[in-house]
């Protein structure tokens, strides 16, 4: 049986785009360092090479990703976050609720 709590972390842990995405990059690379993860989503919610970003933006996307969704994909199982390391890793529910997130909206498209 399925524990509540779990649905619900899982569901908090997708409801916000930037997390959604997150978990994407992390699926492709498996792993990055928190700082690398940041720069990444920099370059997609800014649609420029990161040359072009505004380097205090990129530092509040990586404390905004350590502050509050780095634990949330922490706290649904969907990463592993070192913080010695400053090291983010996607787990094997990670992987596949990316798999899942994906086949839905692929879904939703030919509908």
């Amino acid at each position: 049986m399925v524990d509540p709590g779990e649905v619900d972390e899982l569901f908090r842990a997708l409801a916000d785009s930037r997390r959604r995405v997150a978990l994407s990059r992390l699926s492709t690379h498996q792993d990055l360092t928190l700082p690398d993860l940041a720069d990444e989503l920099a370059e997609i919610e800014h649609g420029r090479p990161l040359t072009e970003i505004d380097p205090e933006s990129v530092t509040e996307l990586y404390f905004d990703l350590y502050h509050s969704h780095v634990p949330c994909l922490v706290a649904a199982d969907l990463v592993e976050y070192d913080q010695a390391q400053d090291h983010v890793a996607i787990t094997d529910r990670g992987d596949a609720a990316q798999s899942e997130l994906i086949e839905q909206a692929q879904a939703l498209t030919t509908h």
